[in-house]
C-alpha cells in the first residue's frame, strides 16, 4: 500500500518534474570553442570562445545572441562581479568590460600582449589579473589604468580567494598561495608536474584543484598541502578542465569527453553524473547549489537546475529491511505519453549505491546513479529519450548485493 500510494503521487508530479533534472543541453551549433561560461543570475548567461565569440541569454538559454566584441582573438574567460558588471579576458592582452550585463562591451588597454586568463575583483575598483607566462596585472580603478605586477616562466590559468587566503594554478604544477589578501605569494607543493586548470574553495580551510590526466587535488588547511584524489571511474586520459563548488561539501567538475564528476563529501570521493553530451566541456558555472552552466566544443552550453544530480527523492519514512528495487514505472514506459522513468529503491542500511541500465547484450547504456544513500525508500526519475525501443535492465549494486529489474520502452 505504502509503494502504490507513492506510484500515484508520482506519477502526476513526474511530467513537471522532467525539465528540471540533470543535464540539458541548450546550445550546440557551430565549429566554435566555447572556453568560459558564467550563470549572472537564473535567466542570463555569457559565454565567450574563439574568434572573438560572445554568447548571450537572457532566458535561461532558450534563445542566444551573439554579441559584437570587436576582438578577433580567443576570449578565454568571462567573470561577474556582480550582475551589471563582468569582464571578458583573451589572447593578446585582450581585456573587455560590461556595465550592462553583457548588452555591451567596451575594450580596455591593459598594456600587455600576454595571453590573459582569470580575474579576480577585490570590489569593484580593484581587480587583479593572471595569464601566460606567470603576468599579473592590476587595477584600482574599474579597469581605466592597469599596473604590471611581474611575470615568469610558468602560465597562470585561474585564481580563487575565500577571504585573505588565495591560490593561483597553472602549468607544471604551480600552486601559489597568499594568507594576506594578495600583497605577498608563495609556491605551495601541489606533487605533480602536470598543467592545473582550475580551483575552488569549499569553505575557509578546505578546496579543490583540477588538472589534465584526471589530476584532482585536495587541501584542508587553506592551500598548505594537497593529496590526490582518485575518482570512482578511470579518468586518467581525460582533461579536467572547471571545478565549482555548490555548498562546502557539493562540487562539480567539468572536462573532456563530456565527462562531469560530483562530490558530496567536500572532495574526498568522486563519482560521475550523466551529463547528457559527449563533447569536451570547458568551463563551469553556478550561481547557487542547484542552477548552474557548462560550456565547450562545438558552441555545446548544457545546464542544470538540480545541481546536476538525476532527481532522487527520500520516499517516505519507513526503514526498508532489505535492499530491493521495489517498483519501476510506468513500466513498459510510453515515451509520447510520458517524459520520465521512475525506479524505486529500497536501501536497507547507509551505504554506496550504483544503479545502471544496461540492453539485453550486457552493455551499459545509462549510470544513473553512484553515490553514497541513507537507509530508506528513494525514488530516482531520468529520461530514456535517447535510448531506442525495446527491453532493458536495471542493475541495483550495494556492498555485495545485486539486484535486476526489466524496463520496457514501446516508442
Amino acid at each position: 500500500m505504502k509503494h502504490a500510494t507513492i506510484l500515484i503521487a508520482l506519477l502526476i508530479a513526474s511530467s513537471t518534474m522532467y525539465a528540471q533534472k540533470g543535464w540539458v543541453q541548450k546550445h550546440h551549433e557551430g565549429e566554435d570553442i566555447l572556453f568560459s561560461i558564467e550563470c549572472l543570475d537564473a535567466d542570463r548567461i555569457v559565454a565567450t570562445g574563439s574568434d572573438g565569440l560572445i554568447l548571450r541569454s537572457s532566458d535561461a538559454g532558450e534563445t542566444w545572441q551573439q554579441i559584437p566584441s570587436g576582438a578577433t582573438d580567443v576570449l578565454r574567460r568571462v567573470r561577474w562581479y556582480s550582475p551589471q558588471l563582468g569582464i571578458v579576458l583573451g589572447n593578446e592582452g585582450v581585456a573587455l568590460r560590461s556595465t550592462d550585463a553583457g548588452a555591451s562591451w567596451q575594450r580596455l588597454n591593459t598594456g600587455t600582449s600576454d595571453a590573459l586568463f582569470d580575474v579576480h575583483f577585490f570590489d569593484d575598483q580593484r581587480w587583479m589579473v593572471i595569464g601566460r607566462g606567470a603576468r599579473v596585472i592590476s587595477t584600482t580603478d574599474g579597469g581605466e589604468t592597469w599596473e604590471n605586477e611581474g611575470s615568469g616562466l610558468n602560465n597562470y590559468n585561474e585564481i580563487a580567494f575565500r577571504g585573505d587566503v588565495g591560490l593561483i594554478v597553472g602549468n607544471k604544477g604551480t600552486i601559489r598561495r597568499t594568507v594576506d589578501g594578495g600583497e605577498k605569494w608563495r609556491s605551495a607543493t601541489s606533487g605533480t608536474d602536470l598543467e592545473l586548470t582550475s580551483v575552488s574553495f569549499g569553505d575557509d580551510s578546505t578546496a579543490v584543484i583540477t588538472g589534465i590526466n584526471g589530476t584532482i587535488l585536495r587541501s584542508s588547511d587553506y592551500g598548505k598541502t594537497w593529496e590526490q584524489i582518485w575518482a570512482s571511474i578511470p579518468i586518467s586520459t581525460f582533461r579536467l578542465s572547471g571545478v565549482r563548488h555548490l555548498t562546502r561539501d557539493h562540487a562539480i567538475i567539468v572536462g573532456y569527453g563530456g565527462i562531469i564528476l560530483e562530490t558530496r563529501d567536500a572532495g574526498l570521493t568522486w563519482t560521475p553524473q550523466e551529463s547528457n553530451t559527449s563533447f569536451n566541456l570547458e568551463g563551469v558555472s553556478f550561481i547557487d547549489n542547484k542552477i548552474g552552466c557548462a560550456a565547450g566544443w562545438f558552441r555545446t552550453v548544457m545546464r542544470t537546475t538540480s545541481g546536476g544530480s538525476l532527481a532522487v527523492q527520500r520516499s517516505g519514512d519507513m526503514l526498508p529491511a532489505r535492499m530491493s528495487i521495489a517498483s519501476t514505472w510506468p513500466n513498459p514506459l510510453s515515451r509520447s505519453r510520458t517524459a520520465v522513468a521512475h525506479v524505486l529503491i529500497d536501501v536497507a542500511r547507509s551505504a554506496p549505491v550504483d544503479l545502471r541500465v544496461y540492453d539485453l547484450l550486457g552493455r551499459e547504456v545509462r549510470t544513473l546513479m553512484n553515490r553514497h544513500l541513507t537507509a530508506g525508500s528513494w525514488d530516482i526519475t531520468w529520461d530514456p529519450a535517447a535510448l531506442p525501443k525495446g527491453v532493458y535492465l536495471y542493475r541495483l549494486v550495494s556492498r555485495d548485493q545485486v539486484r535486476t529489474a526489466k524496463i520496457t520502452l514501446v516508442d
